[in-house]
Order: C-alpha cells, then structure tokens, then sequence
C-alpha cells in the first residue's frame, strides 16, 4: 500500500476513536465498568501509547513521546496486582485535556514517519507497512472493546441518527449436516498484506461429519433453559446481559437495558463455561474451531470460499458487522450470509464460542519482536477461539486467517453460540 493508503487508514480508525469516547459521557471516564479492564480513560491514552511505542520507539528507533505517558498506558488489559488497584481509582490518571494533547502529538508524530517505516523493506515490520498495519488494527480491536465496556456500564450518549434497536423473536435453528473435509488453519506469511502471529503457522484437519444448528442459540432459548435449572445452578449460569429492570426481565446494551421482549432473539452473550452447559443439557456440544471453519468456508464439492457466502466482500445483507447497528439483531436476519452447506450466522451478530483452546499452529512465530506477548501470553489453556465476528467487528477482521480468542469465564464480549451433534459412525463417510 502506499504512503497516502496507510495514511487515510490510520485517520479512518483515529475518526471512529474519537467518535466512539464521545460516546461516554464526561462523568464515566473514570469509571472501570469490567474489573479486568482499567476505567474508560485510560483507553483514550493507550491507544496512541500503543501507536508510539510500536512505531516511533520500536521500529524506527527514536525517543519517547512523553516517557511517563508512553509508560503509564503501555499495556492495556487484564490489570492485576499494582495496576489494578491503581485501574480502580480515577484520581491515579491524568486529566483528560493532558491525555488529548499526549494523543494529538502522537498522531501529528505517527502521520510524519509514515514514509520512514516504509522506506525500511528490510525490516520485516517495515516490509508492507506491516507496524502500520499492526497499529491501526489494535486501535479497531479496542473500538470493539470500548463497547462492550459501554454495555456493561449502560450510560452511552446515544448518537444523533443512531437507528433504533432491530427486536423480535427470531428465527429458531435447524439442524444442517455437514459432511467430513479437510481444512486448513492458517496463512502463508507472503500470502497475505498482514496478519498476526497467531495466524501463521498451517494446520491441517480431517473433520468428521457432524450436525450443527443453522442459527446461533437466542436470548429466548437460553431463558428456557435457565428455567430449567435448580435455584441454586441458574445463578452461576444467568447471563451478565441479564438484568431486572421494572419488575421485568430486560438485557443490556450499550445505552441502558432493553425489554427482554426486544432482545430475545437476540443470540445469547453468555460466557464459554455458560455456552458450553447449554450445549450438554440440548444434548449437544460447542463446536471445534475446525468444525466452524469447515462449516464457514467448505463446499460440497470440496472447494474453499473466503467467506461463507462466497468470495465477495461483505455487504449489509450478509451479516451484522462492521458497526452498521448498535446492537445484535434477531437471528435469521441475514439469510444471504449463509454457507454452503445452509449455515447462518458464521460472520456478524457475535463471535462464536468453540470448545478449541488457544493454542499456536504448528511453525508459529512470534515475528512481531515490538509485540512478541500479542498471543504468547494467551497460550495458557484457559483461552478458547471465538470465531466470526460481532456487530461491534471492523470488517478488516473478516479475512479468513483471522483467530480470536477470550478466557472461556470471561461474559463481556459480544458472543454467540450454537450447537453441535456428532454423527452416528455409519453416516461419517
């Protein structure tokens, strides 16, 4: 890409920063709605604390920006000990006019070495703007946090224009058989402009055939089954979404709670332990990263699409996604965005919960050296692929290389679900 590409790219992503913290009102910066994440402010600095200290300091070289800034908001999530309890107390951050005028300097220094970074070809991280690229896609990654943080705290400005909430049951699953094939997890690391580390490396995977639900499991769904359950099991397995609000059942979103009669064909945001209970007591399981990517992008005639409705870009008729609504919408909304094999739901409306654990593919490196702990922290057992994408999801995360991952306890992200049988062995052929 070329110098004015990377350049509008970078202003794309710092345009929806700014407008997405205009979101949170002044009064909630210092508040840190999910324990395992700092307060809204400290997100307005890390993010170009982040772009200086991948770009600026790690690749071309130079100084800090400003030391006790570049410092102070380096690292981004899962506070503990020491910055955790600093994350709880708003007075420990500074004012938020001193954090603007940190960001403007680095975005004004970041604009500048764009041609500095791309002139170093031999520098892996220069060799296609790959930091670049590296930069801009963590700022989208936090856009999509900073949501989910908004819905958990429910005080967002709603926007001028902003379209009212898409409600109704939706439409229930059917099962669809998909037959055995073989996929591929992975990327060449020449065969595409950028990827992380995780998403190079190649596995190869024979799936047996399975049965999977053609839709993701709704609100509505998840509250027969928490009917179902004793007293003393349904708290652990209520959904954090889940609120009382009037007397009534209602579930969050970003700007308050909405009836339950709303969102109860919504896809169910539960955590992976939550997901992976329903799936048992439906007589089922979650399935395997491979099974979905084999369900997303195989064909019956054992071709591989690049997305699960073809080979074409995505547009708003093939899924929820790329911040096109402010919320899910009921399941079955888009049957354009089926697979092959009749599968809905695969990209958009929540990233889906797997019972894969996150793990390297076979050859990783972690290549990035300014970043070498992006997916290497997370090889601990405790974290499960999520697959797809959510409402909240830049649409650049559609390729299909891409892996995600969140702890499998962890209720906060924009999640969906569905469920999978196994195949009597006579029909696995």
């Amino acid at each position: 890409m070329t110098e004015a590409s990377f350049e509008a790219l970078l202003a794309a992503a710092w345009r929806r920063s700014d407008d997405l913290f205009a979101l949170i009102p002044e009064a909630s910066m210092g508040r840190r709605p999910i324990a395992q994440r700092h307060p809204f402010s400290f997100y307005m600095g890390h993010l170009p604390a982040f772009a200086w200290n991948q770009i600026g300091r790690g690749v071309l070289g130079l100084g800090p920006m400003r030391s006790d800034f570049d410092v102070l908001f380096e690292r981004g999530i899962d506070p503990a000990g020491e910055d955790g309890a600093r994350a709880a107390s708003r007075d420990a951050w500074p004012a938020i006019a001193e954090v603007i005028a940190y960001r403007d300097e680095v975005r004004r220094a970041v604009r500048a070495r764009i041609p500095d970074v791309l002139a170093r070809a031999e520098d892996v991280l220069g060799a296609r703007g790959r930091i670049l690229q590296l930069v801009i896609e963590h700022e989208r990654m936090h856009h999509e946090t900073l949501m989910y943080m908004l819905q958990e705290h429910g005080a967002a400005r709603r926007p001028d224009g902003a379209p009212a909430f898409v409600g109704g049951g939706g439409r229930a699953a059917e099962p669809r058989r998909v037959p055995a094939g073989r996929v591929v997890i992975g990327a060449d690391f020449e065969a595409i402009p950028f990827g992380w580390d995780n998403e190079f490396g190649r596995a190869e995977i024979d799936v047996p055939g399975f049965t999977i639900d053609s839709l993701p499991v709704r609100n509505g769904d998840y509250l027969a089954f928490l009917e179902a359950m004793e007293d003393g099991a349904r708290a652990a397995l209520t959904p954090r979404t889940f609120v009382r609000r009037g007397g009534g059942l209602a579930v969050k979103t970003i700007f308050g709670p909405v009836s339950f009669e709303v969102a109860s064909g919504w896809p169910a945001q539960v955590s992976g332990e939550q997901a992976r209970a329903y799936a048992v007591w439906r007589g089922g399981r979650l399935a395997t990263e491979a099974e979905l990517r084999r369900a997303a992008f195989g064909e019956p005639s054992g071709g591989v699409r690049a997305r699960p409705w073809g080979h074409a870009p995505g547009e708003p008729r093939h899924g929820q996604f790329g911040f096109r609504g402010w919320s899910p919408v009921p399941t079955g909304s888009h049957p354009d965005g089926a697979s092959a094999f009749g599968v809905e739901e695969l990209v958009g409306n929540g990233w889906e919960w797997t019972s894969t654990p996150f793990a390297p593919l076979p050859g990783f490196v972690a290549y990035a050296r300014t970043y070498p702990g992006y997916s290497a922290d997370f090889f601990d057992g405790e974290h499960d692929v999520v697959f797809g994408a959510s409402w909240a999801t830049d649409e650049g995360f559609l390729r299909p290389s891409f892996r995600n991952w969140y702890r499998r306890d962890y209720p906060y992200v924009f999640s969906s679900f569905r469920v999978v049988r196994e195949e009597p062995r006579s029909r696995r052929r």
